[in-house]
């Protein structure tokens, strides 16, 4: 995080002193008030997709998805582990370890790829905040547009790597 902040700020400080270059201290204002206009009509927006980014982080719980992708098989598996993973809270530092757990526990590694698909694609936890920053309709749009992917990612994966990524046909259900 504190690097993000740092690249931004490198950023901002460039722009500013373009801006500056460009039309002086008036273009520099005017940048700053079109900033700030944009950030409290989102404020509200970005206030309310917190409340729902942490209510889904507390009621969708790690046992609950992991319970949930074990009890399908099929297409109606993958399906639900694209949408899972579009559910799952967090970001990578919290999936990934997630994930990690399931090494073990002979989930096929088709269902962890459409999971990781789902979660990449999706994040439904993302799409509040998404839509407050865009529109919600370019938001919506986006989430449609992508549906598929994950499903056909976890589809391609059953069908070219049945047996995970390992050669050897015994360890199936093992994606390592």
């Amino acid at each position: 995080m504190k690097n993000t902040l740092y690249v931004l700020l490198a950023a901002v400080a460039l722009l500013l002193t373009a801006a500056y270059f460009a039309g002086g201290s008036e273009l520099v204002a005017a940048g700053l008030t079109q900033a700030l206009r944009t950030a409290l009509r989102a404020a509200l927006l970005i206030a309310v997709a917190f409340i729902v980014i942490g209510q889904l982080q507390v009621m969708v719980t790690s046992e609950m998805i992991s319970k949930w992708l074990s009890r399908y098989t099929g297409l109606k598996s993958i399906v639900f582990s694209a949408m899972a993973g579009g559910l799952f809270p967090g970001g990578p530092y919290i999936f990934y370890p997630f994930l990690a757990g399931f090494k073990g526990k002979g989930i096929p590694f088709y269902l962890i790829f459409s999971f990781v698909g789902g979660k990449q694609g999706y994040d439904l936890t993302r799409l509040p905040l998404e839509a407050s920053l865009t529109t919600p309709g370019l938001a919506l749009l986006r989430n449609l547009l992508t549906l598929p992917f994950p499903i056909i990612m976890g589809l391609l994966a059953r069908r070219f790597f049945p047996h995970g990524l390992s050669s050897d046909p015994e360890k199936s259900g093992d994606w390592q």
